[in-house]
């Protein structure tokens, strides 16, 4: 996922005209404002057309200095009441830009709220603070390394007017502030090779503890998470500290089945010291290194490795999330998996030389992501199932199937192996028609479909029609029923029968149709990937650093 906006600064632009605004209004204003007491403190929210808003909310101390790479601490109680009008920051992070000549993301790319380790910030939208709401959490994404719960997109107020629900959006620590394992340097690091996940759960102690007092149900709370958000679902999913704080998961366009064992980690750890030129015995002058520094030699010292992960550590992880199976510790909470139809084509398709691929490069780009020699027998499937499509599409389409799609049939079927709560399978297949279409359904574009937000998210799916917004109606009616009963279901919806293996029963969601069931979708595609076994049991091997 892209980084996120920044809201509400054109209020500064104002700042004459607010200095005449009579004192005894800005009073008025504050006295009607909502003010909800927490754990750390008394906060003040704000009505925003009938959905009461708190941004910002602090619920772990901030994170720099002695506090990094440690366990998260619950937020010191603050005296009198706290302001939360505005969002709070992201954590540091590391986003790239485009190559010049490319085309736009389909996807926003507005710079993040300010940065900072003082980052445990959450924020919640809800229609009242009387009653006993069912929650969504969302779990930002951004590949476990960049992103915000601060996104416009991925704002709750639309979600909760329409769903009459709580909403929470969270920040968290990302990237190497987050995933480095220094546990061979001192048994106070035992865990800091997980303390994003830490994060995660910390916060969701806080809704446990608070969301009743915003008008939520701690017993019917779902944690949804999309790309390196749903990596942090899977994860939470078998991290102990999380048990019993969720009760329903949802995975979009991303599953994380297998983390870091400790000797990957460790090698990163060695590449992050050697980039600072710090030595094995000086592990403990990381905490002292200024913040930018650490962010860009973690970025340096992650490449080759494919990302800052969760790491298998003995102590809140372990096992892999999702392999060889279903972790018993939420055996009992139902699960939605899902990916986009070409997830990929948002990463590949901004190149201008997609639009026309030949045969020898699209047979490159296979080459690319299967196994040595087998090129050629997928390029002649492919072509074969997608006759008379463009070469960039089948690219796209190899790549989908390849990582994301065959990864959440795999957590779908291990979720269901496992008993208990059922598993459910979803395809969102709307292609956008932004730039002509040539994105098709890609990664990150059903988002404004949950959330109910097409109304901001015109870059990515394009103008709010009448069969575009009864979609993200369907859609989020879906989650919202999930999150309340544990069952996938929305008027106008078939009935969504949940995964087993014989049947693969997957809800495809689409436009202008909506939703409709279909047994075992691209089974000949799923089946060649399965046959080579996800990409996630063999990682990237970086070259020695010289």
């Amino acid at each position: 996922m892209s980084p996120p906006d920044i809201h509400r600064r054109w209020v500064l632009a104002a700042g004459a005209g607010l200095m005449v605004a009579p004192a005894f209004a800005q009073t008025s204003a504050l006295a009607a404002a909502p003010v909800v007491e927490t754990t750390s403190g008394r906060v003040r929210g704000r009505d925003d057309a009938g959905v009461l808003s708190f941004l910002g909310v602090p619920y772990g101390e901030p994170t720099g200095g002695a506090n990094r790479f440690m366990p998260p601490k619950p937020r010191y109680p603050w005296p009198g009441v706290r302001d939360c009008l505005e969002y709070g920051n992201s954590a540091p992070q590391v986003v790239g830009t485009p190559p010049a000549g490319h085309y736009p993301t389909p996807i926003p790319t507005s710079p993040p709220s300010p940065e900072s380790e003082d980052c445990l910030m959450l924020n919640v939208w809800t229609p009242s603070t009387l009653g006993a709401r069912a929650v969504m959490v969302w779990l930002h994404g951004g590949g476990l390394a960049y992103g915000s719960g601060s996104s416009r997109w991925t704002a709750g107020a639309a979600f909760a007017r329409r769903h009459d629900m709580v909403v929470v959006t969270i920040n968290h620590r990302l990237n190497t502030f987050g995933f480095t394992d220094l546990s061979a340097h001192g048994e106070q690091y035992a865990a800091s090779g997980n303390v994003s996940i830490a994060d995660c759960a910390l916060a969701l102690s806080w809704v446990r503890d608070n969301v009743g007092r915003f008008g939520g149900d701690p017993r019917r709370v779902m944690i949804v998470g999309e790309s390196g958000g749903g990596s942090k679902v899977s994860t939470l999913m078998a991290f102990s500290p999380a048990k019993g704080l969720f009760h329903a998961a949802v995975t979009q366009s991303g599953v994380l089945l297998r983390a870091d064992d400790r000797e990957r980690a460790a090698a990163k750890t060695q590449r992050l010291l050697a980039e600072l030129n710090l030595g094995p015995a000086e592990a403990v002058r990381l905490h002292d290194v200024p913040t930018e520094q650490l962010r860009a030699a973690g970025a340096r010292a992650n490449r080759g490795y494919g990302g800052w992960r969760p790491v298998i550590d003995g102590v809140q992880l372990a096992r892999h999330p999702f392999d060889p199976d279903a972790p018993a510790m939420s055996r009992d909470v139902p699960l939605i998996t899902g990916t986009n139809r070409t997830e990929e084509s948002l990463f590949m398709g901004t190149d201008p030389a997609m639009d026309s691929l030949s045969n020898e490069g699209l047979r490159a780009s296979i080459a690319a992501v299967v196994p040595p020699g087998e090129a050629d027998r997928v390029l002649g499937i492919y072509k074969r199932l997608y006759a008379g499509h463009p070469n960039a599409e089948i690219a796209y389409c190899v790549a989908t199937d390849r990582g994301y799609f065959l990864d959440s049939t795999l957590m779908a079927e291990r979720k269901a192996a496992a008993g208990g709560a059922p598993a459910w399978s979803y395809v969102f297949a709307r292609e956008t028609p932004v730039q002509g279409g040539r994105y098709y359904a890609p990664h990150a574009s059903e988002i404004p479909f949950v959330f109910d937000t097409l109304n901001i998210a015109a870059a990515s799916s394009g103008p709010v029609t009448p069969a575009a917004q009864a979609l993200a109606v369907q859609m989020s009616t879906v989650w919202a029923n999930f999150a309340k009963s544990g069952m996938p279901s929305a008027p106008g919806l078939p009935a969504w029968p949940a995964y087993e293996p014989g049947r693969r029963a997957t809800m495809v969601f689409d436009a202008p149709g909506g939703g409709a069931v279909r047994d075992d979708p691209r089974s000949e595609e799923r089946e060649l990937m399965a046959g080579f076994g996800s990409r996630q049991l063999q990682p990237p091997t970086p070259a020695p650093v010289a």
